[in-house]
């Protein structure tokens, strides 16, 4: 019978397997999320920091806002602590979630580096 740890390291390294088999240039949030051991729950939170900045930038895009650094620094200080915020800026753009959001963020980042 196989033990609880034994079964454990058999799925983590069918998990490896999958990982490798995939194109992860397609991915590359999901990849970082791998990298970083993130929870479903710590994405979630990610995903909903990202939800709510992209509300406020349509909003601020159509009132003809044009200043968004608010906006990465609410970005930069809410995500969760594992991410490094122009890393996680350049692959949720490279994925494609919100990529206009994501490519003012990645401007202002790449500009205040």
């Amino acid at each position: 019978m196989e033990t609880i740890e034994e079964r454990v390291e058999r799925l983590e390294y069918y998990n490896w397997l999958t990982v490798q088999s995939i194109n992860l240039r397609t991915y590359p949030f999901y990849t970082l999320v791998m990298e970083k051991h993130l929870t479903e729950a710590e994405v979630e939170d990610v995903l909903s920091l990202c939800n709510e900045l992209h509300r406020r930038f349509t909003a601020q895009t159509e009132n003809g806002y044009v200043q968004y650094l608010p906006l990465l620094l609410h970005f930069a200080g809410m995500l969760n602590s594992k991410l490094k915020p122009g890393e996680t800026i350049e692959v949720l753009r490279l994925q494609g979630i919100h990529p206009e959001l994501m490519d003012k963020l990645y401007e202002l980042a790449r500009r205040y580096e």
